[in-house]
C-alpha cells in the first residue's frame, strides 16, 4: 500500500522533470520499484529511518544498462546520518532493458531532489 500512495505524486514530478518523451521509461522505473518495493525497499528505510513521514529521494543512472540508482535521506538530518542507496535494475516484459541512453544524470549532483511522503503506509 505504501508504494501506491506515493507513486502517483513520484511519476508527476519524474514527467515535470524529465518531460513527456520519457514516459516509458519512467513506467518501466514505477514497475521495477513496484516489485521490490513491499520486500526490500519499506524496511530497508523503515530500519534507517524510522516512521518519518517524508523523505528526500533523487534517481540517477548507474553505469550498468539498465541500472537506476535511488538513494533516498531524511532531511532533517542530511548532514548527520547517511543515506540509503537502492540499485534498481529497470526491466519490463514489455520494455525489456532500460534505455541505453537514460534520460536521469549520471552525476549525483545533477540529479533532482524529489519527495517520498507517507511512503510506509
Amino acid at each position: 500500500m505504501g508504494f501506491f500512495a506515493w507513486v502517483g505524486g513520484l511519476i508527476d514530478e519524474l514527467l515535470a522533470w524529465l518531460g513527456r518523451a520519457c514516459k516509458a521509461f519512467i513506467e518501466g522505473l514505477v514497475w521495477a520499484l513496484e516489485k521490490i518495493w513491499q520486500t526490500a525497499v519499506v524496511s530497508l528505510l523503515f530500519t534507517a529511518f524510522g516512521a518519518v513521514a517524508t523523505l528526500y529521494v533523487i534517481f540517477y543512472a548507474g553505469f550498468l544498462l539498465g541500472e537506476t540508482i535511488m538513494e533516498v535521506w531524511d532531511p532533517r538530518y542530511a548532514n548527520s546520518k547517511p543515506s540509503e542507496v537502492i540499485n534498481v535494475k529497470q526491466s519490463s516484459p514489455v520494455l525489456g532493458l532500460a534505455p541505453q541512453n537514460s534520460p536521469l544524470p549520471t552525476q549525483r549532483s545533477e540529479a533532482r531532489i524529489l519527495t517520498l511522503e507517507n511512503w510506509q503506509y
